[in-house]
């Protein structure tokens, strides 16, 4: 999705990009629920709500700062998301981290600053949008895991879809003025940019759902060191394919970034209680009184 972007932003903006994305996720899901009998039922509207915010303006600045400062950075920068996740969900959950987890994030914004250092000046603010995005995902991802999850209360987990369609609307909603106005203007694209945004369209949406339904289901760990396959793989893509490149300095910098979100995303595990299995059977019911 990341190389697909890159591709066509020399004329289209991120933010009409991050527009045709969650458009053609708001189409998505009206498909999904008129067609195919997908059901929507929201009941937990704050998180929902901080989940489609959060996430739309943490697409925007992303898809931006591709346009800026490449693929590969602006994804490794975008995937220092865990780190926030884990300050988020101590903040908003009551998840206490423990203490190794301060280190790694100490050891992360070291890493990020050999990457956005000496080398990469030209990057300049775009670099922070592209942290901001990580920080403004890190909130979304905390939003997540508390709306897929049953409440105290007794209110059921949110379904993935739901949690989908709250990202896509307020997500399009939120890219709106920097796409048609007053913040910028539309850019009609070529048909070979609309088969390329066709194809960022397509998996980003199926990234999405494919994320949403997990995270319900795996632990921190499972997905945290599964998505730090994702920068990586932007790097290189960038490296190979569009002819971005990646100083010393730099590359020392990515391994340290990733080391140290991977050891955030295993430390933290240790600190969080254990949830409930959503796979497993469930109980027989129980008598009421």
């Amino acid at each position: 999705m990341a190389l697909g972007a890159r591709l066509v932003s020399a004329r289209i903006p991120g933010s009409q990009m991050a527009f045709v994305r969650f458009a053609s996720g708001v189409v998505t899901v009206l498909v999904a629920w008129s067609r195919l009998g997908v059901v929507l039922r929201p009941s937990r509207w704050g998180w929902l709500f901080v989940r489609g915010t959060a996430g739309g303006l943490a697409v925007l600045c992303y898809y931006v700062s591709i346009a800026r400062i490449g693929a590969g950075f602006a994804t490794l920068l975008n995937y220092t998301s865990p780190v926030f996740s884990l300050i988020f969900a101590w903040l908003l959950l009551g998840e206490r981290p423990a203490r190794a987890s301060i280190v790694a994030l100490g050891i992360t914004l070291v890493g990020v600053s050999m990457v956005v250092g000496i080398d990469n000046l030209h990057a300049g603010a775009w670099a922070f949008v592209a942290m901001l995005s990580a920080v403004l995902s890190g909130v979304a991802v905390t939003a997540i895991r508390a709306a897929r999850q049953p409440s105290p209360d007794g209110r059921p987990a949110e379904s993935a879809w739901t949690v989908f369609a709250s990202f896509t609307t307020l997500g399009m909603f939120a890219t709106i003025p920097s796409t048609f106005g007053p913040f910028g203007s539309w850019v009609v694209p070529t048909a070979y940019e609309w088969l390329v945004l066709s194809f960022v369209v397509a998996s980003s949406i199926i990234a999405q759902l494919v994320m949403t339904s997990a995270l319900g289901h795996v632990t921190v760990v499972g997905s945290g060191i599964i998505h730090q396959l994702t920068p990586l793989i932007a790097l290189c893509g960038g490296v190979l394919f569009l002819g971005e490149t990646v100083s010393l300095l730099a590359a020392i910098g990515c391994v340290i970034t990733l080391a140290g979100v991977g050891w955030t995303v295993l430390t933290s595990d240790r600190s969080h209680p254990k949830k409930p299995d959503l796979d497993s059977p469930p109980e027989s019911p129980r008598p009421q009184s």
